[in-house]
């Protein structure tokens, strides 16, 4: 583990941030597919810092444009901090782990909406675990944004009543890239399509920094944080090790006190 900033300089998390060794593709198909710098799963390590390695390649692909050197058609980016780690004392809290991952797709979000790029690309943000932690309404809901310059914006209001799925997402993705559905599930998932009837005139967006200049970003759990010991105890090293549901009680209690945790709603 390296106390230090890997950027250089002291650093302004007050935990200490992992030496990331090289990565490695998990399958055959991703060799010279992938950035071998960009962190892999790792919750102490920021996603600001994701995001500075994201954008260091993205720069060179805009000085680039043009050339021989194109930006490929499709790129996964991985944002992981908004797993938490509960309430694990010393660690990021749940709410600076959030804000981390918010204001790093921001960044991503700023960055390419102000590029060459902007004309022709769409953002696609889905949640990962969006099994963990239901909402009011109904357990299988969770959040997705869909980026694009093509997205319907004021002074038009527009509301999209269609039920979509991630499966959705995907063969929304595959139309944009003229690629065809995988089987029969993403074949007749219905297309995103009124997402993008904007007329084409949505400007470049710009990452909300408040976060960061507040210091939220590096606010550490204390000892005697509510569900500290049991976060203790916990396996954060890999993506859904933790005990989801044990999980969510934790992140309930730091977010809502006392307040009783509702009961999931299923809906056919």
């Amino acid at each position: 583990m390296n106390v230090g900033n890997p950027r250089g300089g002291p650093s302004p998390w007050p935990w200490a941030i992992p030496q990331m060794k090289r990565m490695r593709p998990t399958k055959a198909a991703l060799r010279d597919h992938y950035d071998p710098q960009f962190p892999d799963f790792n919750t102490d390590y920021p996603d600001q810092l994701r995001a500075d390695e994201f954008l260091r390649e993205f720069d060179e692909f805009v000085k680039a444009k043009g050339s021989a050197k194109e930006l490929p058609q499709f790129i996964l980016l991985y944002l992981p901090d908004d797993h938490t780690q509960g309430t694990r004392p010393g660690k990021p809290t749940p709410q600076a782990s959030v804000a981390d991952n918010d204001l790093a797709v921001g960044r991503v979000v700023d960055a390419v909406s102000h590029s060459p790029y902007w004309d022709d690309t769409a953002i696609f943000v889905v949640e990962d675990d969006a099994q963990d932690g239901a909402d009011h309404i109904d357990a299988h809901r969770s959040t997705a944004l869909v980026i694009s310059k093509y997205a319907p914006h004021p002074p038009q209001t527009f509301v999209d009543h269609s039920f979509y799925t991630t499966v959705s997402l995907i063969h929304t993705m595959e139309a944009l890239l003229g690629l065809p559905p995988m089987n029969l599930f993403d074949a007749h998932a219905p297309l995103m399509s009124p997402l993008f009837s904007g007329p084409g005139t949505q400007p470049p967006f710009h990452a909300d920094d408040q976060n960061l200049r507040s210091g939220l970003i590096y606010k550490v759990n204390q000892k005697n944080a509510a569900g500290a010991k049991e976060s203790s105890l916990m396996n954060f090293s890999r993506p859904d090790a933790a005990d989801a549901k044990k999980l969510n009680a934790i992140l309930w209690q730091d977010a809502k006190g006392n307040v009783p945790i509702p009961a999931q709603e299923r809906r056919p």
